[in-house]
């Protein structure tokens, strides 16, 4: 249990005007969370924090190579005009796709039952995809926006690394756990070298996997390994309408006789940059990056303005011209009006 001289969560209010728990340099897992005397009057987070939910796939391990950062209209038009984005940080979530959940499907299988047949293997159904229904998981429908960029990690990394870091490897460390009513956030921070001692507070991000004779491993959740996060996720369902089952060596799913709404945990790496910076990125780079997606009709935390449906996103980004598009546009213009001009010659000569 956390006591005053331990590190201890603390209140404040963010740039949504929503009111967050955070502790800094740590990465509390549920376990740890439900025992903590600094957060165990906190009702609203209790309210799903305290549930005693059994019987569903935890924890799962992703191994993820993308990342996705959502946003609205509103600033969709601030990253085009700059070409980049800008802030104290940019904020970036892992973007999980349906082959990442087969492949950590098949991880927790292999956790679970290390000595299976082959006809057990061959025997066994996908069944984590009806798990993972929170957030983290929907690429259809965001609460941030209408406008979703997805950039390969490495692609990311690279460019930070050459615009911010003078060409040396980015830092990462362990920065907070964020709690809200229902959402556990673990944050990642990504800085340049030349800050290291201004964020020594937070432990450098060490791998899962170093043997604890060595040294225990920094966030017992995440590492960045080989070009990808690794994610230790332990909620990912946030609404339960089934349960896990194990027949022998094969794990099966059985719809409850009612849901239960639970916590959710996501993980989210912010990478630090100055005021007036920029971390650029060409426009047909930022173009091809963009999809679009549904605002999330139930919560909305995009502190901007929104398209009213996906349609209309659609229409607006189409509406957006690289820097390539806008030179075959002027030079179009350009032949069209010579060739006006050849024609108006042609009728004074006839």
């Amino acid at each position: 249990m956390a006591n005053a001289r331990e590190n201890s969560f603390r209140k404040r209010w963010n740039k949504r005007n929503i009111q967050e728990l955070y502790l800094e340099g740590e990465h509390a897992n549920i376990g740890n969370l439900k025992m903590r005397d600094d957060i165990s009057q906190e009702q609203q987070v209790q309210k799903y924090l305290s549930k005693d939910i059994t019987d569903y796939p935890t924890p799962v391990v992703f191994h993820i190579t993308e990342l996705t950062h959502v946003t609205n209209k509103t600033s969709l038009q601030k990253i085009w005009k700059s070409e980049g984005f800008m802030g104290f940080g940019t904020w970036w979530s892992l973007k999980i796709n349906e082959a990442d959940i087969r492949d950590a499907e098949e991880r927790f299988l292999e956790s679970s039952f290390p000595d299976r047949s082959k006809e057990e293997i061959a025997a066994q159904q996908p069944f984590l995809s009806k798990f993972t229904t929170s957030p983290p998981f929907i690429n259809e429908s965001s609460r941030y926006g209408n406008f979703r960029f997805t950039f390969p990690l490495t692609e990311l990394m690279e460019a930070y690394k050459k615009q911010m870091c003078e060409d040396e490897e980015p830092v990462l460390r362990v920065y907070e756990t964020k709690l809200f009513k229902q959402e556990i956030e673990y944050v990642v921070l990504v800085h340049r070298p030349q800050f290291n001692e201004k964020f020594s507070k937070y432990p450098l991000l060490t791998s899962i996997n170093v043997p604890k004779v060595v040294s225990d491993p920094s966030s017992p959740l995440v590492s960045y390994e080989g070009n990808q996060i690794i994610w230790k996720a332990q909620a990912i369902c946030e609404t339960h309408n089934c349960q896990l089952e194990i027949h022998g060596k094969t794990a099966v799913t059985q719809n409850m006789h009612s849901h239960q709404y639970y916590v959710w945990d996501q993980l989210s790496l912010v990478f630090h940059i100055n005021k007036g910076e920029v971390l650029t990125f060409p426009q047909r780079k930022l173009k091809a990056s963009l999809s679009c997606c549904e605002a999330d009709r139930n919560v909305n935390l995009s502190n901007g303005e929104n398209c009213s449906s996906i349609e209309e996103a659609e229409k607006f980004l189409e509406s957006l011209q690289d820097d390539d598009e806008k030179k075959d546009e002027k030079e179009e213009k350009k032949d069209e009006k010579e060739e006006n001009a050849l024609e108006e010659v042609k009728m004074e000569t006839d």
